[in-house]
Parts: structure tokens; sequence; C-alpha cells
């Protein structure tokens, strides 16, 4: 019988993530077995199983599932994807393998879980993953193609599919078998079934063989296990198959559930006898046992009368469900892991629960088995496993562990190259070389594996591991490659060098073959050569005619091995005698050509250096303008770099030419012993070759264009040519031309990375040349160095296979270690998990009426919602307890009310409840369409005690005097009391509870608990009910109910702060920033950075918010405050004041900042770098480690591994003075890194349980950080002012330009930026803000404006906290406003982001369908030409070569709403080659088969949509658009004659087509464009927010005004403001715009829509159109209309207008119905449609450009919603405008005043000038020098 293999393994068993942990659970005796996922001994299940970890993670990304798909696939699925890729990881065996063979699949599953739920519930995801097509989920994703089956025989279910597995391998139906199981316990509705019929153990104790065994305990499992019978193809084998067998009980007169011992007996007889096997050879039988009272004794009957007849001695047997329990139908292969796990380490683990043996269990009575109740050593055998199946299906295997005796070569070094999904599973990996590094069939095997190789692994790392125990491995890293670089190799000379001729690299089998063959070849020549002394490494190198053979043999066998192992190599270079093996690289020399050449030219070299020479060699090193200058005397041979020459000097004046180079301070060496090559002094020596050498090139063949030759190309003085032979020309030119390498190196691209092969024993130069991205990678001869160029390589984005340099023959055998364990998937996001309570709700069985409200009796007049809410809750019981009484404590929450008015008689006739007892959610409707009220709800069981909110003010005795209560005003303000009769009747209480709720909080009901149970205690003792409102919190009260309703007004009165705002609480406000600082205690301290005036002056101001209290300071503006100082204040404050107030530190301190890196940690390496400190820092990441080198040179930045070493290693032992750790990490370890009586400083208190020791005096700081800010609000005038000069001119200066500061950081974050268009007292801020909400009720904002409002309820939410004499709600639901975030990039390492980060794009088609349109309304899109297929032709509208010159060429009229396009993508200019790019909306085509077409005619259109770039995520997409700070004010021109003008930005925020107009300007001319910053809620926001900028920017006055097109608004309310707070504006000129201009163009645009949100649409269509024809005209206004129109949501209305820009976007006439799918392919054919499968770094170019214009299109459409919000108001500008137009009427303009209405703006006179041009271009070239014109006459006659 042939046998069959395990080639690999992988598992998932209860509290085993993976085998390795299993083994270690097996043999230290651990239980396995914990607590349910349900509630304990729910509806009478057993209180223990047995589950396997983090059943709810899935590596979603790394499968290519979608988020829907995951959510509602079968968890069953999720993990057999993954145990099966962990088991294909373990074999070493690379997918194609499979694939290329026929592979089948064979998957055991027992119970269907999820099956119920997603065959009964509504579809969610397009998959199918119900256990039927689990099997075909798996063959599709893997690619293979062999048999396929799903098994299902019970608890035998895993050894029936192997048996089908390895019959079907012994047939030759395949090659592999990927056999697999799984069994997963979701409903517990099975587990009640099998305990109610006796099979499980009540207690959840698994004791098998046990005198207490009583019953099972269900486990979960997922084992994946790959078989073949090719032993050759297997790089591992763990044992082999001797032979499996089944068979079934039959009839059974005690039932189907009973097993039948002599069934079983017969089953293991026949299969001994079948494969010969002696039964005592058996030494060890895994059983089924699993602690049941009747199949543990007949299990053991069957054993002993089939296997303990003739036996000596007692057989060993054990069962690994008393570890895990009962897997079911993974039972067989979790016993199958354990015997493999035996078989490797040689041992039996100890069966756990096993005290006192079963009585009935006569085997064990009796002797013949003994069960191994502790660790003992496993005897050669077979190993022998049962598994019998619920019903009757039984299984048996004979199992022989796999010995391979095979001796492996031992090396010093070995390289292992990684590729890792994260950081984790590197390390992991890691530590296993590390460990296993003497094993060189491990490394093999994990070199062959996906884990060297996977693509999808996306973070790469080497190892070169060091012979010794105690040296130190090389361990690399690396996980950012945006750009693959080319390799190319550089070969280095070997004349001038002296060899460094290592035999390490024999132990490579690839060189050792190579040398041979090499060897094979000389010996026919010259069998004199020493090879032994070769071989050896004892090579005497000073033999000229030695070194230069055995050099060439050294550089062929390492050109052999880069080709083994599969390295791409671009190309080639070779210096001088090296040119040799670069052909033999290329492929123009053979083995024998070059062997034979060095030879030969050894030789040469070796007779002509003993004769008598005129000529002395030299090494020099002088500056290259300097060697060449060196007279006739000296002629330069080779450029070995940029600055080191080798020289020929003639011998009789070598003195003096030698004094000359050492006077010109170069140095030299002399090169004894050599002759004077690659010069024309060797040219009648080298001839003398000639007649050899052509007999050895005697079939010449063409050098590559990847060859570049020295002495061929780059001679100097001649013209590189194009191709040439190798012949004797050729070398006779190698042997006598000058090698220049710079002039080489500098041809190739600078994405290359050089390779640079040398034997030398001297060191290069660092870098070989400046121009390269890369860094080159040094190449010695020897092991090691070869090793790492490799992992090097690998780094750098290549794919090398570095399995060939290892001697180990395969398969490697049951000893070396499996694989599978160091997988470490990504499982940062959690996926849905059915819960329980589904499995109960019977949707396909449930028929019951819904419940209706008419069906209710409702005496009295009750409120709508009084109503809706009594008979949901009567609604939940009945569902739940089947009566129409509240018995049973419940919770709503999650509520929403959609009430519309609607009288009481037609709401009761026509509502609906439907109750979800499985989700426990409700729904209420009318009519079957009209939801009233939705929400969730939890039910309590009977005992269970509801807990209520407590609320301070209630009283439960009836007696209290109310109106005492209500006599305090403060209570009164807070709390309100009443009484409530309790009158038998739900529905009358609740109704006048709510009522009473109601009355002072106008907010919607969101939550209410109820407990009968406590409500009927109460009201036995009194009928009248307390009822209290506390209206901060929002909740009421009364009896056994409370209700929680959102808070609508209240002003807070908390007192217990103590205000010190003496000076400042009258200052009015308009711009604030509040930050948030962290606190040692539980709440954060807020900041309050202002800009305003106070009665003197303008300030700026610092306001404290502590739980202690509230303290500010302003200080005058005119200090020289600057935005930019606001921005990075605290982030200094807080490094000055660590520094100096809190470390103390002084020059020549050691400082250790301990990682995440920051702006805070930054700004403290900056600062202590002036105080001369040494500084050092550490990060794990090789990103944050790179921009910190890059910052700070000076500060040593260490790898986070063995960090504590390290600083031990640097600082002598003793540790830094001042260490500083930010984040909850290793306390313990920081202490150790502080020297004796150094600083520890903690921003953040250790938890309870870390415990701390201090082995050493050092001091432990806690620092407050809100102190940072009291400090420095005590500080002198004096002080601020020399703080403020410091932070401006200081060592912060230069970090700012580099990104700093961020927003967020880790002891900081900006939490809100507030604008207030009408200056806001500063009390006035504070009062609200202690408010639990603002609205405009608030009689405090009453005055306000609606964006100023909005801006307090953005304060609110990130400033105010709930006072403390007020309730908490448990499980608060109420809105929470989403905080500022940002992603920092520092911080990467430490940044979760869940997102994909991978590039591949969807492969579906957007596709957009138009029935019936009218063709006559679209006749300027229509053509009739079509091509050959039948699909439209598609013709550009435009074409233009450089998309930075869009604007000027196709903007050739005004644009829909009469906004300026002057956008362009600056990023174009640098990333995207000049090319013709296609740009525009393509025509629309007709075929010509539309004979009948004719004007009127309707037609179907399908637009066709392709995916453009990647789905980056949020953290790649924040690399490829970094932060750029840029300023809000930008000079336009370098006069500084006064007064400065300062013009508004049009729509798009930019100032490209104002420059001009600067340009032409006398006077100072300042643009105001749109930052990162800037607002975008309303107008009068950004009018306030660059108010403060200018005023900032500029405090003289008056203040002059210009504002182009959407600037026009802008600067009109920007006047009116500055008006209102008493600033004086001396001039307001508006170029081309007015709030008609726009109103008239919006009304225009909207006159299609009927409604407001229809007419936002249109807007916001309207808005696309025209920021299209910003890339390109559009003649087809009303078709792109239609197309925007049809889409539902902005975002696809945006994503389709941005294809539209890059030309994705195709329009074509509807085919039959039943072609289109074919014409859909046709158009990918055609290429039009498909998308791209790789991306590269134009692609990514590209991401950058769709980026931005996406921030541009989202500006867009925020400023046109503006301007359309932007109404006059009472307010107006007092003073003339003067009016700079265009002469030319707008389209659609209808009646539009020539002033744009300015008139009702202004209390003056309103100015008009016209202009020729159009919108766009009035401001530019001749036009643009009118305009220029008059507004110089207009501000002179002002001034």
């Amino acid at each position: 019988m042939a046998e069959v293999f395990v080639a690999g393994i992988a598992a998932r068993l209860p509290q085993s993530e993976n085998i390795d942990v299993f083994w270690e659970n097996l043999i230290k005796g651990n239980d396995m077995i914990g607590q349910t996922r349900w509630p304990k001994e729910l509806y009478g299940t057993p209180p223990r199983v047995g589950l396997i970890k983090n059943l709810d993670k899935f590596d979603a990304d790394y499968f290519n599932f979608e988020e829907t798909e995951v959510h509602h696939m079968n968890p069953m699925l999720r993990h057999l994807l993954e145990v099966c890729a962990e088991c294909i990881v373990d074999s070493s065996l690379c997918p194609p393998v499979l694939q290329n063979n026929s592979t089948g699949l064979y998957l055991a599953c027992f119970l269907p879980d999820n099956d119920p739920l997603e065959t009964s519930r509504g579809a969610n995801s397009r998959l199918c993953t119900t256990v039927p097509t689990l099997a075909g989920h798996l063959m599709e994703h893997f690619g293979l193609s062999g048999p396929m089956l799903t098994v299902d025989t019970g608890c035998s279910s895993s050894l029936s599919a192997m048996e089908m597995a390895v019959n079907d391998l012994r047939a030759g139906k395949c090659q592999f078998a990927l056999v697999t199981a799984v069994n997963l316990l979701l409903n517990p509705s099975y587990l009640q079934q099998m305990s109610q019929l006796g099979m499980l153990n009540p207690t959840g104790q698994s004791n098998v063989f046990d005198a207490k065994a009583g019953g099972y305990v269900r486990a979960e499992g997922v084992v994946s296990i790959l078989l073949t019978r090719n032993e050759s193809i297997c790089k591992r084998v763990y044992l082999s198959i001797v032979d499996i067998m089944t068979n079934c009980d039959g009839f059974k007169s005690e039932g189907i559930t009973f097993p039948n011992s002599q069934s079983q007996a017969d089953l293991m007889s026949k299969i001994y006898n079948r494969c010969k096997i002696d039964v005592n050879s058996i030494s060890y039988v895994e059983a089924h046992s699993t602690g049941t009272k009747a199949g543990d004794p007949v299990e053991v009957a069957g054993i002993c009368e089939a296997l303990c007849k003739n036996r000596q001695k007692p057989l060993l047997i054990g069962s690994v469900k008393g570890s895990m329990g009962h897997s079911e139908a993974t039972a067989g292969f979790a016993s199958f892991v354990k015997c493999v796990l035996i078989a490797r380490h040689g041992t039996i683990p100890p069966q756990i629960n096993f005290q006192s043996p079963n009585p009935n269990i006569n085997g064990i009575v009796d002797g013949k088995v003994k069960v191994v109740d502790k660790a003992t050593t496993l005897e050669d055998g077979y190993i022998s496993l049962n598994s019998f199946g619920y019903g009757g299906a039984n299984g048996h295997l004979v199992l022989k562990p796999y010995r391979n005796h095979c001796s492996n070569q031992a090396t010093s070094h070995k390289l292992v190259t990684i590729k890792a999904r994260n950081e984790l599973e590197m390390e992991t990996i890691v530590e296993f070389v590390r460990k296993n590094k003497n094993d060189a069939a491990s490394l093999a095997l994990l070199s062959h594996s996906l884990l060297s190789h996977d693509p999808k692994r996306k973070v790469r790392g080497y190892v070169v591991t060091e012979s010794g125990p105690n040296d130190e491995d090389v361990h690399k890293v690396s996980n950012n490659l945006s750009v693959i670089p080319s390799i190319w190799l550089i070969l280095r000379d070997v004349a001038w060098r002296k060899l460094d001729l290592s035999s390490s690299l024999m132990d490579i089998p690839v060189f050792r073959k190579s040398v041979q063959h090499s060897q094979q070849i000389l010996s026919k020549i010259d069998d004199t050569l020493p090879w032994e002394d070769f071989y050896r490494g004892e090579l005497c190198t000073e033999n000229v005619h030695q070194g230069t053979v055995f050099s060439i043999i050294i550089l062929i066998g390492i050109v052999d091995i880069m080709k083994e192992t599969k390295l791409q190599i671009q190309g080639v270079v070779g210096c001088g005698l090296s040119e040799i093996v670069a052909a033999y690289q290329d492929g123009c020399l053979s083995r024998e050509q070059c062997v034979g050449l060095a030879y030969l030219i050894g030789k040469l070299l070796k007779e002509f250096s003993n004769l008598g020479k005129t000529q002395s060699v030299y090494r020099v090193t002088l500056d290259p303008d300097e060697i060449y200058c060196m007279g006739p005397f000296t002629q330069v041979l080779s450029a070995v770099s940029q600055d080191t020459f080798v020289i020929a000097v003639e011998t009789s004046n070598k003195e003096e030419v030698l004094r000359t180079i050492h006077s010109k301070g170069g140095y030299y060496t002399e090169l004894p012993g050599r002759l004077a090559l690659y010069s024309d002094l060797m040219t009648e020596i080298v001839d003398g070759l000639e007649r050899e050498a052509r007999e050895i090139l005697h079939s010449p063949k063409y050098r590559s264009k990847n060859m570049i030759s020295l002495s061929q190309d780059y001679a100097i003085g001649c013209q590189s040519s194009v191709s040439s032979l190798f012949d004797w020309d050729y070398l006779r030119r190698v042997l006598t031309t000058p090698a220049t390498v710079t002039s080489v190196l500098n041809t190739l691209p600078v994405d290359t990375t050089l390779v640079d092969l040398s034997l030398s024993r001297f060191t290069h130069p660092r870098r070989l040349e400046k121009h390269f991205v890369f860094d080159p990678i040094p190449c010695a001869g020897d092991l090691k160095s070869v090793l790492k160029t490799f992992g090097e390589i690998h780094l750098l984005g290549h794919d090398v296979s570095v399995e060939c340099l290892y001697d180990v023959s395969f398969p490697v055998d049951v000893t070396a270690p499996p694989i599978s364990p160091l997988i470490r998937w990504d499982h940062t996001q959690s996926w849905l998990i059915p819960e329980w309570p589904e499995f109960y709700c019977r949707v396909k069985d449930d028929v019951e009426v819904p419940y209706s409200i008419s069906d209710i009796e409702t005496d009295g007049i009750h409120s709508t919602q009084g109503l809706l809410l009594y008979h949901a809750l009567i609604a939940i019981s009945e569902k739940h307890n089947k009566t129409h009484e509240l018995v049973n404590g419940m919770e709503l929450y999650d509520m929403v009310w959609t009430l519309n008015e609607s009288s009481q008689e037609n709401l009761l006739n026509t509502d609906t409840i439907y109750v979800q007892t499985g989700k426990k959610s409700f729904v209420i409707e009318k009519d079957g369409d009209t939801l009233l009220l939705s929400g969730k709800y939890k039910i309590y069981e009977p005992e269970e005690m509801v807990t209520l909110p407590k609320i301070p003010g209630y009283d439960l005795d009836i007696n209290e005097n109310l109106k005492g209560s209500n006599d305090d005003e403060d209570d009164r303000f807070f709390l309100e009391k009443t009484e409530i009769m309790w009158e038998d009747g739900w529905l009358d209480f609740l109704d006048t509870l709510l009522e009473f709720s109601t009355q002072g909080l106008e907010g919607p009901l969101l939550r209410i608990w109820i407990s009968p149970s406590l409500h009927m205690k109460e009201v036995k003792d009194c009928a009248n009910m307390l009822a209290v409102v506390e209206r901060c919190s929002g909740l009421s009260k009364a009896g056994g109910v409370v209700f929680h309703t959102k808070v609508s007004q209240l002003k807070n009165r908390n007192t217990q702060r103590v205000a010190n705002l003496e000076g400042v609480e009258n200052s009015r406000v308009s711009l604030l920033m509040v930050y948030s600082i962290d606190s040692v205690s539980e709440e954060n301290h807020r900041v309050l950075i202002y800009q305003g005036e106070n009665a003197k002056e303008q300030v700026i101001g610092i306001v404290l918010i502590t739980e202690r209290g509230v303290e500010g300071r302003e200080f005058p503006l005119s200090m020289g405050w600057t935005p930019k100082d606001l921005e990075q204040l605290i982030p200094y404050m807080l490094a000055v004041y660590l520094l100096l107030d809190v470390a103390k530190i002084k020059e020549n301190n050691s400082l250790l900042i301990l990682p995440p890196i920051d702006t805070l940690c930054v700004y403290l390496m900056a600062l202590a770098n002036e105080m001369e400190v040494t500084i050092f820092t550490s990060s794990y990441d090789a990103e944050v480690r790179d921009v910190i080198d890059n910052l700070f040179p000076y500060v040593r930045v260490l790898s986070g591994e063995r960090l504590e070493q390290n600083i031990k290693t640097l600082t002598q032992g003793e540790g830094c003075d001042v260490v500083l750790q930010f984040t909850s990490a290793d306390f313990q370890s920081a202490i150790d890194m502080t020297a004796d009586n150094g600083k520890a400083i903690f921003c953040t208190l250790p938890t309870p349980r870390e415990q701390i020791s201090l082995s050493k005096e050092c001091s432990l700081v806690v620092p407050d950080l809100s102190q940072a800010v009291t400090s420095f609000m005590r500080k002198s005038l004096e002080d601020i002012q020399l703080f403020l000069y410091n932070m401006q001119n200081g060592c912060i200066a230069e970090i700012s330009k580099e990104g700093f500061p961020e927003v967020q950081g880790l002891k900081y974050n900006l939490a809100e930026r507030s604008h207030f268009t009408h200056p806001v007292e500063l009390a006035q801020i504070l009062s609200a803000i202690e408010d639990p909400i603002v609205n405009a009720n608030n009689q405090s904002i009453a005055e306000m404006m609606e964006a100023d409002v909005i801006a307090m309820q953005r304060l609110q939410s990130a400033i105010s906290t709930k006072p403390k004499d007020f309730s908490l709600l448990v499980n608060d639901c109420s809105d929470k406003e989403n905080q500022f975030d940002s992603y920092n990039p520092l911080n990467i390492a430490q940044t979760v982001t869940p997102a994909k980060l991978s590039g591949k794009p969807s492969d579906e088609v957007r596709l957009i369908y138009l029935p019936q349109i009218n063709l006559q309304d679209y006749d300027d899109v229509f053509d009739t030409t079509t091509d050959k297929l039948g699909i439209p032709m598609v013709t550009p509208i435009i074409t233009i070569t450089d998309e930075t010159d869009a604007v000027s060429k196709v903007i050739t009229s005004t644009p829909m709403f009469g906004f300026t396009a002057d956008h362009t993508d600056e990023f174009t200019k640098n990333l995207l080659p000049k090319k013709t790019t296609h740009l525009a909306i393509p025509r629309l085509t007709i075929p010509s088969a539309i004979s009948n077409y004719k004007k009127g005619a309707k037609m179907s259109l399908i637009v066709y949509s392709t995916p453009t770039t990647p789905h980056f995520s949020p953290a790649l997409k924040s690399l490829l658009t970094p932060s750029i700070t840029e300023p809000t004010i930008v000079p336009l021109n370098e006069s500084r004659k006064r007064p400065a003008l300062f013009c508004v930005h049009p729509i798009t925020g930019k100032l490209k087509l104002l420059k001009t107009l600067g340009s032409l300007l006398q006077y100072q001319f300042c643009g105001i464009q749109r930052t990162s910053m800037t607002p975008n809620d309303s107008i009068q926001s950004v009018a306030s927010y660059y108010k403060n900028a200018v005023q900032m920017y500029d405090q003289e006055q008056p203040y002059y005004l210009i504002g182009y097109s959407f600037g026009s608004l802008v600067a009109m309310e920007m006047a009116i403001q500055l008006q209102e707070q008493g600033s004086e504006v001396g001039c307001l000129i508006l170029l081309d715009g007015g709030p008609a201009y726009f109103h008239s163009q919006f009304k225009q645009g909207t006159q299609a829509a009927s409604q407001e949100e229809e007419k936002l649409v249109y807007l916001e269509c309207g808005a696309l159109v025209n920021f299209l024809q910003m890339y390109a005209s559009i003649p087809n206004h009303h078709l792109i209309m239609k197309i925007l129109l049809s889409l539902k949501t902005t975002q696809e209305r945006i994503d389709l207008a941005l294809d539209m820009t890059f030309g994705r976007v195709l329009v074509s006439p509807n085919p039959a119905k039943s072609k289109w799918l074919i014409a859909k392919e046709k158009m990918k054919i055609r290429g039009f449609l498909t998308p791209c499968k790789s991306y590269g770094f134009g692609d990514a170019a590209e991401e950058i450009i769709r980026l931005k214009r996406l921030e541009a299109a989202k500006d867009f459409i925020s400023s046109v919603h503006m301007a359309y919000k932007y109404q006059r108001t009472s307010q107006k500008f007092r003073g003339d405008i003067h009016l700079l137009r265009v002469k030319s009427e707008l389209p659609h303009s209808g009646n539009v005043p020539l002033d744009y209405g300015l008139k009702d703006w202004c209390t003056g006179n309103v100015s008009l000038r016209f202009y020729n041009g159009t919108h766009e271009s009035f401001l530019q070239e001749e036009d643009g020098e009118a305009v220029a014109k008059d507004i110089t006459q207009i501000i002179q006659d002002l001034c």
C-alpha cells in the first residue's frame, strides 16, 4: 500500500492560536476549557466549553474581501481561509506548485451553526457562505483544481475526509490534498439539545478515562493538513500515513448514538492485516475517548480486542479531549495534531483530569492499556489514532514518524530574507531565525516558504546569522517602498589592489559548483595551479598570475550566485580586467573564454613584471583638475573614483612628480610590480597576445545594451558606440585604454542602486556618485558580505531566491520546527459574530400577527409620544412574555422620533409595531411606509435588578415639602419637582411624566429605564409619586421610571472654580484656539488662546481652565505676535517648562527622550542642543529615525530593540541624567536607564499594577503640565518679550519649515479653532461653554449670528464637561461631537490604520443609465461616426501637452455661476512628464446603425466610468499629500509704498490670476489666499478669519480692501465687520463681482428645481460643471448636468467629475438589453475601460493630483454654498464702492443691474469702470494695465 506524506499542518484549537502554543498547553498539562460565550448556564447548558481565541478577527485586506462581505461572512470561512493559508506556508511550497498540480480539497464540517441565520435573515452581502459553499470558496481563493468534497459523518468527519483524500491520492486523482476541518460554537441551541440528550457533562469538566466521566465537553477547532503522494516534491514531511480505513456500525439495538465495540475492533484488525504491520510495534494510541460513560469503555474494549492480545507490556493510550474538550468535526484532526507533535518532540504529554480509572474500563483495570498520566518518552514504532462518529461512522489511522538522517553542511553565515505582514510578524520570524541559526534545514525551509516570497506581505527584512552563540546577527527591516530601484552591477578592477581572496564562499553550493567547473577548464591548460591553497583560503595574492586568474574565477562564481538567485540585474559595468566578467554576465563571453583570457593575461603580467621598467605605477588621491595637469611625465591609467586615480610616472622623473603631488595636498602609494595597464605604453606588450587571444575569441558575440564598457564607450574624447563585438580588438582596447568610472556612473538613472563588487581590501569612498538617490551596496569577496548584499537588495523591493544558498537535502523530517506558528495576521479590526439571541428568533416560522395599536383600548386623551412609548413597551413585553402587562425591567435607547402632524384617530388606525427579538430592536410604522419611532431595547430577566440613574435632588419621601425645595433659586433653576398620582395604569403615568419632563427640556426623548418591581414597591407606600426633572442632565424620574431627554437650554451656575480673570473678562474675542493638555488627574486641562481687543488695544490672551479654577492674562499684539506664534506657543511652552523648570538640565548633561516622538519631543531636542546637552532618543520605526536624523544630525537615534543595553553602552554604564517618558510604557526600564542622582520624568502616572523599584539614587518626577501655562502667564512683560523672540528666531524657527508644529501631540491637542463674525466677549464665551448645551434660544447668545452660534457649539463640545454636582448617565447615548483629529506621520508606528493599504482598485466599471432622453436637447454633443466593432469611437474635445497651461488654452467663455477658473495643479509640473494628455469629456457619438435618427427622437444613454487610482488608506494619503503650512497673506509684489492693498482670492482660493495685477501696481499689494485653516461654513466666518489675519499682518489703519469675483463678497463683508468694530476702511474695490452678480447665476442654474433641497443639488451640480471647465472646454453642459443629477450623493458626483478631468468617462447609446454586457466587454477590449492592474511611481503622482483636485472640488462646492447663502443684512458698508467690471453682459444674466446691485449694500455711491476682455482675462496683459492704472488713481484720489 503506497504511503501518503504529511507536508504541512496548521491549527487553531482552544486557547491555542497555533500548534506551538497547543503543544505548550499539552506538555504543561494546562486545561484549555473555559467559560462559554453566552450567559452562564443559559437554558441549562453546561458552564464550560473549549473556545478558540479571537473568533471575531480576520485579515480581510490580505484575502481581498470588502468590509460588507466580511461582516456578513460565515465565521467558519474566515478562519478556514487563514488556517489553510498557514498550512500552505508551513509546507514551504509556493501556491503555484499546488495550482499547477492537481490539488484536491476535502472539508469536514458537522453542525452548520451559522447557516440558519444566513438563510433566514435579509441578504447583506453578495456572498453565500453556508457550509455547502465553504469548500468552493476555498478552492476559488487558492486556485485549486482537483477534487472537492464536503464531508459530514458526525464526530469522525475529519478522518472520513482524510480517508477520501488518501484514496484519491493513491488512485492518482490528485497530486496534493488539502484536508481541513472546522467546528465553531455559535448556536447555543445545539448545546441545549445535546445537554438534554445527556451527552454533555453538566459540570463542564472533561474527565476522560476517569471515574468522574459524565459526558463530553464541546470545543472548537480549525485544522488544515496538506497531504501528497510524492515525497520528492516536498520540502518537509512530518509523518507518513501508512494506512487509513473507515467503517460503520450498522444496525444497533441500543440506538444510533451508542458505540459498538466489535465494529471498532474489526476495523482495527482489518487495517493492520491489510498493511501487514505487527500490532506489537505500535508505541502509542491516540484514542477517540471523550469522557462519556458509554463511549470510553467501549472504545478501550475494542482496542484491547484488536491490539493487546499478545502484547507483553501495556499499550500507552491517551486522548486530547481531556485537555481541550471534544471538537466534533475537528476531533480527529485535533488528535492528529497531537500525534504530529508527539513525534516531533519524542514525548507523550500527560492526560489531565485523570485521577482514578473508570471502573467500567476493564482494559485499564487489567493493565492491558496504560493511560499516560505524566510526560513519557515515545518509543520507536507506529502511532495509531481512533476517531468515531455520532451515528456509527468509525475511523482508524496508522502513522509513522518521518526520519531523514541526511547530514546538512554547516556554514559560518546564513541569509534569510523575510516578508512579513506586520512588524509583529517580522519580530517573530527574526526570533525564530536567531533561535535556529545553527539549523540550516529549518532556515532553508523558511527561505522556501511564502514568508520569504509572499507579494502580499509588505514589510521586508533579512537576517545574516553568525556562527557563534554570542555573536551579533545582522538584522534589517524596511517597510516603506515607494520606488523600487533598478539594480546595476559594477565590477571593480582587480589589477591595482591587493586582493582578499576568501574561501568562505565555498559554503554556497552554487559557488562551489562554479569554481569546480572553472577548475576543470583550467586543468586542461595548466594543472600546476595551487587549488588546495585556494580551497583553504591560503592563496598568496602577491603572485600576479595567480591573483588575476583566481580573482576572475571568484567574480564568475559570485555572478553565478546572482543568476541562480534570479536577481534581476538591469545592467553591468566592468572596470579594467573585470570587463571580462561583465561580458560573462552579459552573455557575450562563455566561462571557457573568461577563464582562458584570465589565464593568458595573468601570465602576461607575470612575465613582464620582472623586466626592467621605465614606468612606475602609483595610486594617487588628488583633485581631478590637478591630476590631469601633472605634465608630460605622467599618464592617468584609471579613475577609480572622483578623487582617486592610478597613474604611470616615468622612473627618471618620479621624484619631481611625487613632490608636485605632495605640494598640491595629495598623497600617493606605489604599486610595486605593476605594469602600466590601460595605457598606450602597453600596446607593444599586449600585441604579443593576439594569436592566442584570437583562438579563445574565435566566435565573438555582440555585447548587449545592458553592458557598459569603460574602454569602448566612455574613453576620454570618444563618443559612445551603439554596440560592439567582444573580439581581439575589443580586448586590446580594454588593456590599453584608461578606465574612467565616474563618467559612466553619471549616465545611469538617478533611481539606480549600484551593487559595488570588489575583491580589494581597500575601502571605497562613502558615496560613489552624489546624484544617485540610493546608496550603493558594497559587496566584497567573502560569504558574509555577499549574503548582506542579497539582503540589502531584498530590502529595496527585489525578490531574491536565496534557497539556492543552502546545502540542504529535502524533505526535512519531523524534527524540523513548524513555521505556521510564525504567522501574525493583521487582526486590528473586529468583525461581526452572531449574538446568541439571534438563534432563538425563528424568522422563518414566525407567522404571528404584528402588534397593532388599534387592537388595544386606549381611554382618555394622551399625547402622541406617550401613546407610542407605552405601546412599544407593551409590544416588547408581549413578544417576550406573552402578556400585555409590564413584568420585566426594560431599557429603550437609541430612539429616533420622526413624528409628523397627524390626528390621533388616524394614528391609532394604522400604526404597527415590529419587534425583532434577535437584534433587540423595534420599529413603529404608519401605513406600512412611514417610520414614526425606532430604537433598541434591553429586557432584563425577572430576578435581574434594573440600575436606574441617580439624581441628587430626588427624594422618595412623599411628605417632603416641595415648596420649600423650590424656594432656593439655584435648586429651582436646576431641579423641578412635582407629584404624579398612580391610578393603576402605565399609560396615564408615562404620559404625565413625559409631559412634565419636556416642559423645560425641549429636546426629544432619547432613553427610558423602567423597573416595574421597584415602581410597585413605591406605589404600596404612597400612590402620590415624587417626580423630579434635572435640567442639567436632562434626566427625569418618578417611581421606577427614568427618562433621558436631550437638553435644550440651561444656564450652569457652577461656582466651584476660582476665577482669576481680572482685566480680561471684558475683552472681545475674534479668533479662539482651544488646546487640551494632558493631566495626571482624571480630567484634561483646557487652554484658550485668543486674539481680540480690550478697551485699550488689540491683544493676545491666554486662559487656563483646570479643576481648581480659571486663570487668564493678556499681552499686547504690538509685541510682535504672528499667527505662527499662536500655533507653536503651547508645544514650545511645554518644552521650555519641562527642560528648564522640571528637569533643570545643565550643560554637558545627557538627556534621553523615550518614544513615541511628536512636536514636543522635537522641540525638546532642539532646545537641549542649544544648551550643549548630549541627546538620545529611540524609535522602532525606521522612518521616524530617518526623520530625526535629517532634522538633528547631532542626536543619537537608537532602535527600540535592546534600548536599555545600548544606552548603558553609550553612557559607559551610567545611564542618562534626565529621562523623559510621555506614555504609560515600561516605567521600570526608564528608571533603569536613569543615572544615579538623575531624574526620571514621567508625564503619565503608572498604573496601580506597575511594580516600580528604585535600585539607584534617582528622582522620580510627575509634572503637572498645566503649570507650564501658569508659569508663562506669571512672567514679566520683559520675559515674555524674550520668550517670544527666542521662539521666533531661535532653534525652532528652522524646524517650522519641516511642517512643525503638529496640531496634535502626545500631551496636547488643538481641539478647536473658532472665528467669530462679530467679536464676542470673553465672559460670554466662558459662560456659554459651561452650559450643557448651546443653541440660538440661549439668552446669553440670543443676538449672535448663526455662524457664531455654530462656533460656540463647537467650542462647548471641545471644552465643557458635566459639572460634578450633576448626574452622569450610565452608557450615555447622547450625540457626541467629533473631536479634531490629525494624522501624525512621525507617529506612524503607533498609528493603527485599519483601512486598506493595498493599491489594487476595483475591477467593476461604474455605469450610469439615462433612459429616453430627448436628443434634440443635446445636439452639440452628437456625431454619426462609428468604428468597426459597432462601439462608438471617442474623440476628446481638446488635447493639451502640459496640464499647467490648461487655463489659458481652454477657458474661452464665462463659466456658469460666473466664477473664474484659475485653478491649476501645481504638483503636475514636477510629477508628470510632458506628454499628450486627454483632459476633457468625450463627445457623444452615434453608431451608423441608427438610421432613423432625427430631431426630437429619444434615446437611452449609458455613461461608463472606470476606477482611476488605488484605494489608498488615510495614512498613505497623508504621506502622499503632506500638510504644507501656507500663509494666509502673501505679498504679490516687492513694493513697500503705503498704503498696503489687500486683495481677496477668487473662488479657487489661489492667487495666480492676481500676480500680474500685483506686478503692475506701485503700491504694496498683498493677496489673501485660502489655507487649510480657513473656515468654510459662511462668508461671515471667512471674512472674520481674513479680517483677523489682516489686522495681525498690518496694524496701520485705514485698511484698503479689494475683492475679485467670489472674493468681492468676502471683501465687502470684511469691510462691514471692520467698520462695526471701530476700524477704519479707506477703500473698497470690487473686481467684476457682487451679490447680484452671483445670485442671478444661481437663479438661472436652479430654476428647474422646485424645493430648497432640490435647488441645493442643482447648485452643487452646476458648481461641478463649472469646476470641470478649469480643465477642459465643456460644450455639452446640459448633458453633464443631467449625468451628475442622476447620482444620489455628493461624493459620487465629485468622483465622476474627477474621472472626467482625467478623460475616463465615456458616453454611448444604450445597446439592446440583451447585448449591453457584450458592448461593455468590447469597450474593455478596446482599452477604454480596463483599470490598471499594477501601480508605480506614475500612479502615485496621478493620485497626488487627484487628491488635490478632490480637495479643490470640495472647496469649490463649499464656496458656492457660502455665496448662495450670503444675503444682505441691516448693516451696510459706510462709504463708496468702486466696481471695476468687464463690458460684456453675463450669459443668462436676466435683469442684473450694471452696478451688480451694489447700491443696496453701501451708504455711499457706486463708481463704475468698464474694461475689455472676459471675467478671467481682464486682469491680464493689456487689460490688466488699465485696471492697475485705475486702482492707482483711486488710491491717489483718496490719499
